[in-house]
C-alpha cells in the first residue's frame, strides 16, 4: 500500500457524473481524498458516503475535494450518488486499476475500505487502511486540515 510521503500515482478517472479526477504528480491547487470502499448501497458504504456528504461544506472550506472510489458500475454509482444526495464524485473502477496504483487491496470484486489524503504538493499526505465507518469523515477532516 502506498505510504505518506510518496508521491500519488498518476491518474486520470472520470466520475459517474462526467467531471475529470487526476492527480499528475506535481502541485494541486485543492487537497484530494479519495476514499476507496467495497460496494454502493450496502450498510456501511452507505454510512461512509452519507457521513462525507454530511461534511462536505466542512471539506470545501479546508480547501478539498472528496471523490469515492469503488468497483462499481457509473450506471450503479449513478444511482448510490442521487438516492443519498451526495455532492461529490464517484469513479468506477471496474477493473481495480486505480486501487491498484494506490496498494489498495481487491478481493472477489470488492475494494477495501481505504482513504487516501493528497497534499497540494502532490503527495501523500495521509492513508487509512482497514476503515471503520463512525467517525472516519471527522477523522479524515482533521488530516485534510493539517495537510494544508
Amino acid at each position: 500500500m502506498i505510504a505518506a510521503g510518496e508521491a500519488a500515482p498518476r491518474f486520470r478517472a472520470t466520475t459517474h457524473e462526467g467531471s475529470a479526477v487526476e492527480s499528475d504528480g506535481g502541485a494541486r491547487s485543492r487537497v484530494l481524498v479519495l476514499y476507496f470502499y467495497p460496494r454502493d448501497e450496502t450498510p456501511g458504504c452507505t454510512r461512509e458516503a452519507c457521513s462525507f456528504r454530511d461534511a462536505y461544506s466542512a471539506y470545501g472550506e479546508a480547501g478539498a475535494d472528496v471523490v469515492g472510489v469503488s468497483t462499481d458500475s457509473a450506471e450503479a454509482h449513478r444511482g448510490f450518488a442521487q438516492h443519498h444526495r451526495l455532492p461529490f464524485g464517484l469513479i468506477a473502477d471496474t477493473d481495480g486499476r486505480l486501487a491498484g496504483a494506490f496498494g489498495v487491496p481487491v478481493s472477489s470484486g470488492y475494494t477495501a475500505r481505504t482513504t487516501v489524503v493528497i497534499g497540494r504538493d502532490g503527495r501523500v499526505a495521509r492513508v487509512f487502511p482497514n476503515v471503520r465507518v463512525d467517525g472516519h469523515s471527522d477523522e479524515v477532516l482533521a488530516a485534510v486540515r493539517a495537510a494544508r
